[in-house]
């Protein structure tokens, strides 16, 4: 059940980020991954980019969940439409229900016509990314938090090029990973499930994501910005951090660096003018 009375001090329209986070920490920790400090973050870029342009965003995502929710608050509280590509259809369908029972009736909209959900590899040539072109939209946002593999981060962000409005920005998870084409942190999970020795690829390290997405960036555009947002500082107390305890895990096995939280997170405006 999602559909609780909320305070009637926390109008979410008064008071959207605290709504926001609200509704975030009431999900189950499978479809809650990215930190509260960070779901914040996303919501800002977001008001920041309303305001440079007059028309109705169109929003992306790769690999769905609590950023889902600060996607979707957006547009029903500033009006805009939504993809998000994921291969778990049951994560797509459980947030939508919650969306609904949640946002969509206190706010009185009906998530099906903002949120458009594709239980689909995003680098699928027929249904992937490359298919906003044929609905004859440019997305002007995109967050990427899917497989956390630098080959693959830069393949969906060039499918995402193609389909991008002239200015827009990007946004990345996971961006202090140095894995450059597997991410063998996740895979001998499933090995020792399996009771498989450990792989150990060969010229998988890269330099940091942040700094391999800024360059490429930087050699394309004429015209790119990190954005400073909110959340480096907001991150530094962040009770998502120590709250679950398979984070400690997670860091033990390569899947990520507790000590380096404040390099999760990463985002670049790139345009003629911001």
């Amino acid at each position: 059940m999602y559909d609780y009375n909320f305070d009637l001090d926390s109008n979410p329209k008064k008071k959207p980020e605290k709504f926001l986070i609200f509704v975030k920490r009431l999900l189950p920790r499978w479809v809650n991954a990215i930190p509260d400090s960070e779901c914040i973050a996303i919501f800002r870029i977001l008001k920041l980019l309303k305001r440079k342009k007059k028309k109705k965003l169109v929003l992306l995502e790769t690999g769905c969940g609590a950023s889902t929710l600060a996607m979707f608050l957006h547009c029903a509280l500033y009006g805009g439409t939504m993809y998000s590509w994921d291969i778990n259809g049951s994560k797509g369908s459980f947030i939508k229900s919650v969306i609904s029972e949640s946002m969509g009736k206190v706010l009185g909209v009906d998530v099906n016509k903002i949120w458009n959900f594709i239980a689909c590899n995003s680098l699928e040539s027929n249904a992937g990314i490359r298919v906003i072109k044929e609905l004859n939209k440019k997305v002007d946002f995109g967050f990427f938090d899917s497989w956390h593999t630098l080959d693959h981060v830069m393949l969906e962000l060039k499918a995402f090029e193609t389909v991008a409005s002239s200015k827009f920005i990007v946004a990345f998870d996971d961006v202090n990973l140095t894995k450059k084409h597997t991410n063998d942190g996740y895979i001998n999970m499933l090995r020792h499930k399996l009771n498989l020795k450990k792989i150990k690829p060969k010229n998988n390290i890269c330099e940091p994501f942040y700094i391999e997405i800024k360059k490429y960036l930087k050699a394309k555009y004429k015209k790119v910005a990190k954005i400073n947002g909110s959340y480096q500082t907001d991150s530094k107390n962040d009770i998502f951090f120590n709250y679950f305890l398979d984070r400690k895990f997670s860091t033990e096995i390569g899947l990520q660096e507790n000590n380096k939280k404040h390099l999760y997170f990463t985002a670049f405006i790139v345009g003629k003018n911001f």
